[in-house]
């Protein structure tokens, strides 16, 4: 998917680029990628470019297209797409118009990444032209989600779980258009999506947040992060504040870990002062007391900054809920990952 002018950067039009062809019938044309996602399975992407095009068409050289998983498209109605033929050649036909990308999952037999490519530059287009490619290296994986905080306002998050950094970021929605983004460093793309520019390191986490129509039924959205290598992950619409909800349980849990270590120093400070009593015990109780009440401040004053810390993701959180526009009972595909995080 392209910037529409590549207002933001040149890099963030290219960096999506696998093969590509043109022909001279129209000034239509696209971009296409294929990754290995796990044995047997296959990820394609094509991006079209400039005019409409009316379907794309791959084979495999030194594997096998033996079926399809799923077919999405941001910016447009998915293709309808199958497997035919001799040699099987994946074939996706409909109405794909300039800036949007479609995302084929398929399953495949054999060890090989060669593959040929062609497009239809009109309906039911027999002429066709194979380009000769090879897929890319497999992708990493990433954490995210989509969810609305209001019947127009989205919040998107990526998480780098990987070791690697990325510099620029994008979401391509399936099932709606993007109308502005309010984040910094992001920009809408030709085919109504988001593209973003910015480092995103091992461990680090991206909040985005987007104006679009009101929604009907359940969108979802492919994230991805460029760099050396690409990230990505598909999420389907819920909720829309997965990382508030794990720093604010990561902050719980650590006040509680805190009360506990108050309440040792406390019964270590009573036990000491009632030895004072006795001779014998003196100077032990002493340093007792000296050691719980020197562990106390510094506690008391944690937990205090804990609980104000606590009180503060908890009014984000009710702005990021929007009044409740937030669904819990609809999960999204990182709730694990930000569980993870959260403990």
């Amino acid at each position: 998917m392209r910037f529409a002018a590549c207002t933001i950067a040149a890099a963030a039009c290219a960096v999506m680029l696998g093969g590509s062809a043109h022909s001279a019938r129209s000034q239509g044309g696209a971009a296409w990628n294929l990754k290995p996602v796990a044995d047997a399975q296959k990820w394609l992407r094509v991006d079209v470019e400039g005019d409409t095009l009316y379907g794309f068409r791959v084979r495999g050289t030194d594997f096998t297209v033996t079926g399809i998983k799923s077919v999405r498209a941001s910016g447009g109605p998915a293709p309808q797409c199958s497997v035919t033929g001799t040699p099987a050649t994946l074939a996706c036909d409909g109405e794909l118009p300039g800036g949007i990308s479609v995302f084929v999952q398929l399953t495949t037999s054999g060890a090989g990444g060669a593959y040929d490519f062609a497009l239809l530059f009109e309906p039911g287009d027999t002429n066709l032209f194979y380009v000769p490619s090879n897929q890319t290296a497999a992708p990493v994986p990433l954490a995210g989600s989509l969810g609305m905080t209001s019947p127009t306002e989205g919040r998107v998050t990526i998480l780098n779980v990987s070791r690697v950094s990325f510099q620029q970021l994008e979401v391509a929605p399936i099932g709606f258009r993007v109308r502005s983004v309010s984040t910094q460093d992001c920009g809408t793309t030709e085919g109504g999506g988001i593209a973003c520019q910015g480092n995103l390191g091992p461990g680090s986490r991206a909040v985005i947040q987007f104006v679009t129509e009101p929604l009907a039924g359940a969108p979802s959205a492919v994230l991805l992060a460029h760099g050396s290598q690409t990230g990505f992950i598909y999420v389907q619409a819920g909720d829309a504040c997965p990382d508030l909800l794990a720093e604010l349980a990561r902050l719980q849990a650590q006040a509680s870990t805190v009360k506990s270590q108050i309440a040792l120093a406390e019964r270590q400070l009573t036990s000491a002062e009632h030895s004072l009593g006795r001779s014998k015990a003196f100077a032990n109780a002493a340093a007792q007391i000296r050691s719980a009440r020197s562990a106390l401040g510094p506690l008391l004053h944690r937990l205090a900054a804990l609980t104000r810390a606590i009180r503060g993701r908890e009014q984000k959180l009710k702005s990021c809920e929007g009044g409740g526009a937030r669904k819990a009972a609809a999960a999204t595909a990182c709730d694990d990952e930000w569980k993870a995080a959260a403990q």
